[in-house]
């Protein structure tokens, strides 16, 4: 029988929107994706086909000449004469010609399953007949397969007759307006029906009966958790099976199949549960875009997501609805999972949101069904005795915690693999997990040690523990209704983004416009501020002027997140700093066009919460009562807090007034000649809605004061307040001629103290305004300018030595100076009105200016402004670690070289200084090291090293008596003074950049040190981490100690340590108690949901593993660095793994606000780069440019509070290629082993032997790793070193 012309699909237009932009969610990023589909005329289902084989889903041709269907399509003219062209019936011939054959593996289908034959791969129309096509709820169609060869062979019979045409390359119209595009004999496909709606009968039937018998296999109260009541299904139709056209559709959007997968792996699963979760795959939605512009990126959404974005109604979901139906018809499916898919599609739905809902409910549910687990193979039983070795079914209703939520075993299945399998279900919200038998113990131990470290309470809350954790979650500065959240769309790739928080009463925008009131306690509704992953939607954009293809999307996104710590964190700005924002900008890994939607979002923020903290009135209720509203209204406590903005204010036309704001590419003038980060002026709303009210609108002046819901204190304005790019740099040429001359106007006070401070300065005698004592710190700091203005006078006289102590000297008494300032405000009277603080951080900032001028003044070729040093020692090579250690020697002739080639001993301000002089030896040796270490720890640690004979190396040397903790910690008999003398290096650089002979100085030294505490293995750690002793600990030692007793007599010292592994020795050294002196910032790898979630004082060792060494569970040192014990530490666990967005957020939004309060008078890195994404610890992801930004950050830190006096000891850092071709008796040698040529700088006598397991991991470093981070590192600091 053959296709009559009117069963034929109709030759439709494409609705896929054209470029020029139709109504739809993702406008022309939906037009990319669709062009991004498209196939070729000619192409086929696979290549295989064009090869006369088919290789796809078990297809096989044996006739080669065989011409192609599609290819008809190049030699027709119209539609209209392919349709009445017949086709080769040998093509027809081609496609059906090996039916599914269980017994030759050869011919299965791709993935393994009962699946629907392949057809043609669909044209341009593909995405949009998907995303516009039929109903969730289709006529049935008639069957395209066959179930056995003989009914394979009738199908191939009357396939000889039937005509085809061009328009089977196409993407078939909905299956509601066509017959099937295949031919098929009508009592066949009335049979096919027939044992379809029997089969589904059938399962019906069987999942009732396997209903009933689950309830009483479920314990009781799983059974209620888990609302087994509402899992009754009534019976549903059948779904049809794929078309050929369908499922060419359907790879088609996936991007699957081997059009798109050219490997074995064809995206496809081999079981029916690995296909269902595609629903949850990544599609990139702008391929046509990366086709024209090749330095773009690609944007990625959830399939889900993409077809429910182009869903114009509750009927527009035909992609979900081919993968259900694919699925479906797989072989092994469950027949409960098929009556779930079904009545997903079928159930009734007033709109495509709550049918999306509907079906990832079900999708959902097919993880945890009691009936699915059992029907596919699971034991859902809880036994009374272990079954085998690993228990099997008696964990079965067993607790467990899993990624810091409790969780309950419900099914086991045996595993050839593991051995068993274990399903672990939150009881919260039913997502689900499996275990191994490794995981499983794991689980029940961490649920174990919670429930210990917490006992549980009597008249404790029943309920969902998941969001109970949640439920009192906040954030600071939520009460102005600005937070930085994680997007749910994934072309934003999950990163935190300016959002301001909708109050509980504005509800929940539904797809008309409507408002619903929140459906769940543990969501927020959050409006994204200028969101950067809608830009290339241009059909909905608003704004005309876009200068940048990032900038031409919605400027407000609306959208629901999930409330965790993970999708939420507090937004600190209070003002726009471009440099600071440029820096951060650096981590998010985003094209640079995106900044100035990153800048235009932060100054929405800013204006927002700035208009919030003055004018608009806060909820005083107490947190009982939020949390009472919260629980009224079904809404998170955070919806309650947020702010009800007016909304006048929501309805300013902020495109314009973003407009009109300087552009970032005009912003480079901005920071000639400040003193401190360049501030841009906030948006002042209120001022702007008062302008569209009378009088102002009449352009008359009010004379009436604008309302304030409070009175915010006056701020002192500090010196040359500009801020506009062109008055900048116009006034940097003015200060720049000025200060060449030497007028009085130059060294007023006024240049360096702001009004505020001057005022006090000056009104001592008023009542109402004196500050006992401020009067004389006038004087002291006008005598200091005075000295200063003296010793400029005669400097061009002097030699170069008396330069250098004159600097010293002058530097030295300024930094005195503003520390007794300090101690003389902090105990002095302060009236009321006048903020200490204020006055404290305005005496800080003059202190400051007269150090910059003076080192500007003072400095000359290779001494003072725009120096930088690197300092080190060949007596660090001393110490000789064994084979297969990571902490290898080349580790440090690999820095020297990174250094050079940052321009160290070339440049003449970029200084390479190779020894370190004996008195800051002895000084570390004699009188710093003991002050940080115990006295019994150091001559233990002398004592070992002296007993090793000359020609050993790879000796333990912190082990105890038991032999216990030296497996890492190895060296020889040099070691003592390479520890001591990079102790002394650290003491030197302090010196260097306290008085002024640098801005900024790197020690290359080894063995590292901020591992080593006070005594051996600090804080409860496994091992001593390569560390001897601590030189950044001892280097702010010095620092603070007083002028009397040796040291530099500084008040506060700052550590910020940016290896991968926490600090635990140096926040044992100087922070196991609060001492104002100290801030220590470790930003590391790990967490309480990867360490354990015990507290410090446990004896369990479970949860540590060795530096470098072998592994157990959790990161080493352990727990130590997962909490902050007091205002002095700041410890930012970043999870298993050291991300760049997560570095990034961590050092602007936690680390920079921090920092800028404690107000160091120096900054010390601990400068660990093993977080780089080569190195073969393999616990970091970030890039040397990475680890550059970072030393950036740490920097404008620097400038802000200190003057940029900063300094970096080499921590960690082991990804170094290996330097010695390898001597392995037993491995054979090849000749294109590749080395690390560091030339002059790797000793003659220095080995590299490498085990050659390290050796592989080590080979990707050539293309950059240790040394390119050490170079990024130092060029970083080159750039820096210039105070303004």
């Amino acid at each position: 029988m053959s296709i009559d012309q009117d069963q034929l699909p109709p030759n439709k237009e494409s609705s896929c929107p054209d470029d020029k932009g139709d109504s739809i969610a993702v406008g022309e990023i939906s037009s990319s994706f669709t062009a991004a589909t498209q196939l070729d005329k000619g192409d086929t289902v696979n290549k295989g086909q064009d090869q006369g084989t088919s290789e796809n889903h078990g297809l096989k041709s044996n006739d080669k000449d065989t011409p192609d269907p599609v290819a008809a399509e190049e030699s027709t003219s119209s539609s209209s004469e392919a349709l009445d062209k017949p086709n080769d019936s040998t093509n027809m011939k081609r496609q059906l010609d090996s039916p599914m054959d269980e017994d030759n593996p050869s011919k299965r289908s791709k993935p393994q399953g009962e699946t629907p034959e392949p057809a043609p791969k669909p044209a341009p129309e593909t995405p949009s007949v998907i995303m516009n096509g039929s109903s969730a709820v289709s006529k049935p169609e008639a069957a395209a397969s066959a179930d056995s060869p003989s009914e394979q062979m009738d199908v191939e019979e009357r396939s000889k007759s039937a005509p085809t045409s061009a328009d089977e390359a196409n993407p078939s119209p909905p299956p509601s307006e066509q017959s099937d595009a295949m031919d098929v004999d009508e009592t066949k496909s009335s049979s096919s029906d027939d044992e379809d709606n029997d089969a589904g009968a059938a399962a019906n039937a069987q999942s009732d009966d396997d209903l009933d018998f689950t309830f009483d296999l479920i314990d009781p109260a799983l059974a209620g958790v888990m609302k087994l009541e509402d899992m009754i299904i009534p019976k549903v139709e059948p779904l049809d099976r794929l078309t050929f056209r369908d499922l060419a559709e359907l790879e088609a959007a996936l991007q699957i199949g081997d059009h798109y997968n050219y490997g074995e792996d064809d995206g496809w699963k081999g079981d029916w549960a690995g296909n269902l979760d595609l629903f949850r795959k990544e599609v990139v939605v702008n391929k046509n875009y990366l086709n024209t512009q090749t330095s773009a990126k690609p944007i990625r959404i959830d399939y889900c997501d993409w077809v429910a974005s182009n869903a114009r109604n509750k009927n527009d979901l035909r992609g979900l609805e081919l993968l259900f139906r694919y699925v479906y018809h797989m072989k092994g499916t469950p027949a409960m999972a098929k009556k779930i898919l079904a009545y997903a599609l079928q159930r009734p739905a007033q709109s495509s949101e709550e049918r999306l809902d509907i079906i990832i409910k079900a999708a959902t549910r097919m993880n945890y069904d009691p009936i699915v687990l059992k029907q596919d193979g699971w034991t859902i039983q809880k036994t009374d005795n272990p079954e085998g070795p690993l228990g099997g079914a008696i964990y079965i209703g067993r607790r467990v915690m899993w990624q810091k939520h409790e969780a309950v075993v419900v099914a086991y299945i045996p595993d050839e693999t593991y051995g068993g399998l274990w399903k672990g279900v939150f009881l919260e919200d039913l997502d689900t997990f499996d275990m191994e038998p490794g995981e499983l113990q794991m689980g029940l131990k961490k649920l174990e040690n919670k429930t210990r470290q917490k006992p549980t309470r009597s008249n404790a809350q029943s309920g969902s523990t998941r969001f109970a954790a949640t439920a009192k979650f906040t954030v600071p500065g939520i009460e102005n209704g600005i937070i930085l959240a994680k997007p749910t769309n994934r072309a934003s790739k999950g990163i935190m983004w300016p959002a301001r928080v909708r109050n509980v009463v504005e509800g929940k925008l539904t797809a008309d416009g409507k408002v619903r009131r929140n459906s769940s306690k543990n969501q927020i509704h959050v409006i994204f501020l200028a969101p950067f992953w809608n830009a290339q939607d241009a059909s909905v954009s608003k704004m005309s002027n876009a200068t940048d293809p990032y900038s031409v999307g919605p400027l407000f996104e609306y959208d629901t997140i999930e409330v965790s710590e993970y999708n939420i964190q507090e937004y600190t700005h209070n003002s726009i700093s471009i440099e600071q924002l440029e820096t951060g900008f650096k981590f998010l890994g985003l094209p640079k066009g995106v900044f100035a939607r990153y800048l235009d979002s932060h100054r929405l923020a800013v204006s927002l919460k700035a208009y919030s903290l003055k004018h608009m009135s806060k909820n005083r209720d107490s947190e009982d009562q939020l949390l009472a509203s919260a629980s009224l209204t079904e809404s998170h406590i955070l919806s309650v807090k947020a702010p009800i903005f007016p909304d006048v204010v929501l309805m300013l036309p902020f495109d314009y007034i973003l407009s009109k704001l300087t552009h970032p590419s005009e912003l480079a003038a901005s920071s000639l000649g400040n003193d401190e980060d360049t501030q841009e002026p906030v948006i002042d709303i209120d001022a702007i809605v008062h302008s569209l009210s009378p009088p102002e609108c009449f352009g008359k002046t009010s004379q009436e004061p604008r309302n304030s819901c409070l009175t915010p204190e006056a701020l002192p304005s500090s010196p040359d307040p500009n801020f506009t790019p062109a008055k900048s740099a116009k006034r940097a040429l003015q200060l720049a001629s000025e200060e060449n001359g030497d007028t009085d106007a130059v060294w007023s006070i006024n240049r360096f103290a702001s009004d505020f401070l001057v005022g006090l300065f000056q009104r001592e005698s008023v009542d109402d305004y004196s500050v006992e004592g401020v009067g004389q710190l006038g004087t002291l700091i006008t005598n200091l300018v005075a000295k200063l203005r003296q010793t400029c006078s005669a400097y061009p006289g002097y030699g170069m030595h008396k330069k250098v102590i004159e600097l010293k000297k002058m530097l030295c008494q300024c930094l005195l100076i503003k520390g007794h300032g300090e101690d003389c405000i902090e105990y002095s009277s302060i009236p009321h009105g006048v903020s200490k603080v204020t006055i404290i951080t305005e005496w800080r900032k003059a202190c400051e200016r007269i150090y910059k001028r003076a080192v500007s003044k003072l400095s000359f070729t290779g001494v003072g402004n725009g120096v930088t040093s690197v300092i080190t020692d060949s007596r660090c090579n001393g110490h000789i670690t064994q084979l297969g250690s990571f902490e290898r020697p080349v580790r440090l002739p690999a820095a020297i070289k990174g250094a050079k080639r940052a321009g160290a001993g070339r440049d003449p301000n970029v200084l390479l200084l190779t020894e370190v002089e004996d008195n800051y030896y002895n000084m570390a040796e004699n009188v710093v090291i003991p002050k940080a270490h115990k006295k019994t720890y150091i001559k233990r640690l002398k004592t070992k090293i002296q007993s090793i004979p000359p020609d050993q190396k790879g000796v333990p040397l912190t082990d105890d008596s038991d032999g216990e903790g030296g497996d890492d910690t190895m060296g020889s008999r040099g070691s003592y003074a390479a520890a001591v003398v990079g102790i002394g290096a650290s003491l030197k650089a302090v010196d260097m950049v306290v008085t002024g002979k640098c801005v900024n100085v790197f020690c290359a030294i080894r063995p590292p040190g901020h591992h080593a505490g006070l005594e051996l293995r600090p804080m409860q750690a496994v091992s001593n981490g390569f560390c001897l002793f601590n030189a950044a600990a001892c280097a702010a030692i010095y620092a603070t100690t007083p002028l009397s007793q040796g040291g530099l007599g500084l008040r506060r010292v700052c550590v910020i340590d940016f290896d991968v592994h926490h600090g635990n020795g140096t926040q044992d050294i100087l922070c196991s108690t609060y001492d104002p002196r100290y801030l220590y910032v470790s930003v590391h790898a790990g967490g309480a949901h990867i360490n354990g979630f015990e507290d410090e004082g446990s004896e369990d060792e479970s949860f540590r593993h060795l530096l470098g060494g072998r592994k157990t569970e959790g990161i080493f040192p352990g727990r130590c660095g997962d909490t902050s014990p007091h205002k002095g530490v700041l410890n930012i666990p970043l999870g298993q793994k050291v991300t760049a967005s997560a570095m990034g957020s961590a050092l602007v939004s936690q680390v920079t606000p921090r920092v800028e309060e404690f107000s160091p008078d120096l900054i010390i890195l601990s400068a660990g780069f093993d977080a780089h994404e080569n190195d073969p610890l393999g616990m970091g992801g970030l890039s040397a440019a990475d680890f550059g930004s970072v030393t950036e950050v740490a920097c404008q830190m620097a400038h802000k509070t200190c003057s940029g006096r900063i300094l970096s000891v080499l921590e960690g850092g082991y990804g170094i290629p290996c330097c010695r071709p390898r001597n392995d008796l037993f491995l054979p040698t090849t000749s294109e082993e590749r080395l690390l040529d560091l030339g002059e700088d790797l000793p003659s006598n220095m080995d590299d032997e490498v085990h050659y397991t390290l050796r592989q991991k080590l080979d990707k470093c050539h293309e950059e790793g240790f040394l390119e981070c050490v170079q990024s590192h130092v060029q970083s600091f080159v750039k820096c070193n210039i105070r303004k």
